[in-house]
């Protein structure tokens, strides 16, 4: 008689926590050493001493391999294999009932190609974290919703993408959207449905409400990671616009209003998925529900470090540059990627390289940076249009009350501070311990292309005197 010979069975994977802290070593890495571009299998087997199939079976997490493996996998990034780190492979399945589990689903629609993606190690952390739910307290609670809130070209939509790519495994859908142009709410609602049914749900509502209910559906019984990019006109309140059409009134409401349903509805109801939003704005009808513990949060995207836009420079070419050029510079542009790689086109090519060349000139605005500024400074209202003007000719940060007494007699304490809202939602200014401020680069807008063309355009008589005694002191 002759027996079957048994095949080995290799019993463990790795554990939520164990892939989580393997990806984050190997995102660093990547970052730190590969200039964001991700390392292929080939290149993590070389590393870890296994074949590219086994290193594809690990990060998988569905395929049992033996202890040693993992240990193998973890000391290539400098890391110690821990208990928690490793758990036992489901192998009681059986195969006449099947196994029922959705496989993981990824729909990156028209994503943007981040392999160039440098720096942001804590903004990542805390937000799987949020997402994740992991935490020393006891408070941790899962976001439901999470707002990434930014000036434009700051990198909140790479953000998202990177994000999204680190915790794939962990979700059994990844679904990215863009929301420019907006779509319909309903159109939007029926393609996420038909993703999360693979395609079985087709007689949808007609009504929005009950297409919502049925995405809260999904998003409670299978755990689904949604990022929906570029939400800031759908947040934009009409009240900041100027607007005199009723339809276009009475259109820009029906839509803003869906998609805040959608969202206040997403953030309110009790499920086990996230929606992600990046956005130039806050939703007013999301601010009430969000808080530090709360599932729904905002994360508020700063600027770059000198380090990360350095990395960012050398993929472009060679630049030249003492540190405190560099500091300089970084400061101008707030730690904005998106500006900094143009500037940085213009120092290659007009400069050579040289960033101390650049700045001895003195000019910090100018081409595409002027026009798109200009295109936020005119939907401003002439209050807030005033309060950019008083403060750039302050020159020091300034308090409320202050700001107050440098503004035209006709401006209420109630129009300044709605004002100070929208720009520093707008993030047109700072304000830190009660004080006021404008960045560096808008300052220099204002004083080139505002007060010396238009200062006569409001004519508010203390602005008048101000400018004035710029002029002078000039």
């Amino acid at each position: 008689m002759k027996f079957q010979q048994k095949s080995r069975r290799r019993g463990v994977i790795l554990s939520p926590q164990g892939l989580q802290k393997l990806q984050d070593a190997k995102s660093e890495l990547e970052s730190s050493e590969n200039f964001g571009k991700r390392y292929s299998r080939e290149a993590l087997g070389f590393r870890m001493g296994l074949d590219p199939d086994t290193v594809a079976k690990v990060f998988a997490c569905e395929v049992g391999v033996d202890r040693q493996t993992l240990k193998n996998c973890f000391q290539a990034f400098n890391l110690q294999l821990e208990r928690n780190d490793s758990q036992f492979a489901n192998q009681d399945i059986n195969p006449q009932e099947g196994d029922t589990r959705i496989q993981n689903r990824i729909d990156w629609e028209e994503a943007p190609d981040v392999s160039l993606f440098c720096g942001r190690t804590e903004e990542l952390t805390t937000l799987k974290n949020w997402i994740l739910a992991e935490s020393t307290t006891n408070q941790a609670i899962p976001c439901r919703l999470i707002t990434l809130w930014g000036m434009g070209g700051i990198g909140k939509t790479w953000l998202s993408v990177k994000l999204a790519q680190q915790l794939q495994e962990q979700f059994e859908f990844v679904i990215w959207r863009s929301l420019l142009p907006a779509p319909p709410v309903n159109e939007l609602l029926a393609d996420l449905i038909t993703v999360f049914s693979e395609g079985k749900e087709t007689d949808l509502p007609e009504q929005f409400n009950h297409r919502i209910s049925r995405l809260i559906y999904y998003l409670q019984h299978h755990r689904c990671l949604l990022i929906l990019d570029g939400a800031d006109r759908l947040l934009e309140q009409c009240a900041t616009l100027d607007i005199t059409c009723r339809d276009c009134i009475w259109l820009h409401h029906t839509i803003s209003g869906e998609y805040c349903e959608l969202f206040r509805r997403v953030a309110e109801t009790t499920h086990k998925s996230c929606l992600i939003l990046t956005s130039r704005l806050k939703s007013y009808e999301i601010t009430p529900l969000e808080g530090e513990t709360r599932p729904a949060r905002v994360f508020s995207l700063q600027g770059l470090q000198v380090t990360d836009i350095q990395k960012l420079f050398r993929t472009k070419g060679t630049f030249r540059g003492t540190a405190d050029n560099w500091d300089q510079l970084i400061k101008l542009y707030a730690g904005n990627p998106h500006v900094l790689n143009r500037i940085a086109t213009t120092i290659q090519q007009l400069f050579d390289g040289s960033i101390t060349e650049f700045l001895e000139q003195k000019v910090t605005v100018f081409g595409r940076i002027i026009n798109d500024l200009n295109l936020e400074f005119e939907h401003f209202s002439d209050t807030a249009k005033a309060t950019i003007q008083s403060m750039a000719l302050n020159h020091q940060p300034i308090s409320f009350s202050q700001l107050r007494t440098k503004m035209p007699s006709s401006v209420s304490s109630q129009e300044l501070l709605e004002a100070l809202e929208i720009l520093q939602a707008r993030f047109w200014i700072d304000a830190k311990a009660g004080l006021f401020s404008l960045q560096p680069m808008i300052i220099q807008y204002v004083k080139l292309f505002i007060l010396d063309e238009n200062i006569t355009k409001f004519q508010p008589s203390a602005l008048l005197e101000q400018e004035h005694q710029y002029q002078v002191a000039s």
